[in-house]
């Protein structure tokens, strides 16, 4: 070569510059910023991922909550019915039944309760899927206006994509203190 050695990285150094011109400095730095905003979005997309699997899971529980309750209720309509027919018959009421039916009183109460704190459950898991799909978005869009600064030669775009990365981190950082109450 014509003495800068044999490093294939200082002649594609080189080489961009004698087709592009010096690189200004700042160009580094937007590509350091863009590194960072990538790795900021690629986090918030997977936390968003994992709060929509838990939102999943928490409307999947109250589904079958509400299905057995359902199944309980019929069972006890039945069972009611049977000792009113026993009644007028004249026989007498089995008193296991009658257990039973307090039994599934007891544990359609009890899944009433649990009800209500799944649904409180599912509703943060959905506030916190936002807050993170929303870190995930905006820092996608910083990515692009930052990227757009070396092309158009503006500095105060790769600023402005800076603190939409800020903005941005403030959601993930919000959305996981959601996500790990």
């Amino acid at each position: 070569m014509t003495g800068y050695g044999e490093s294939a990285e200082i002649a594609a150094d080189l080489t961009l510059e004698d087709v592009t011109g010096p690189v200004p400095g700042w160009y580094r730095g937007v590509a350091l910023t863009i590194l960072v905003l990538s790795i900021i979005t690629a986090i918030a997309a997977l936390l968003a991922a994992l709060s929509a699997h838990e939102t999943l899971l928490d409307r999947t529980e109250e589904i079958m909550g509400v299905a057995i309750e359902g199944d309980d209720r019929l069972t006890i309509d039945l069972l009611h019915a049977k000792q009113e027919l026993q009644t007028a018959l004249g026989a007498e009421v089995n008193e296991q039944e009658t257990e039973r039916i307090k039994e599934l009183e007891d544990d359609i109460r009890q899944l009433a309760n649990e009800a209500s704190g799944e649904d409180a459950s599912a509703r943060t898991s959905v506030a916190t899927h936002l807050l993170l799909s929303l870190a995930a978005t905006i820092a996608a869009i910083a990515i692009a206006v930052t990227g757009l600064a070396p092309i158009v030669h503006q500095r105060w775009l790769w600023a402005a994509g800076a603190v939409l990365g800020v903005v941005a981190v403030g959601f993930l950082v919000y959305g996981v203190t959601t996500f790990a109450v």
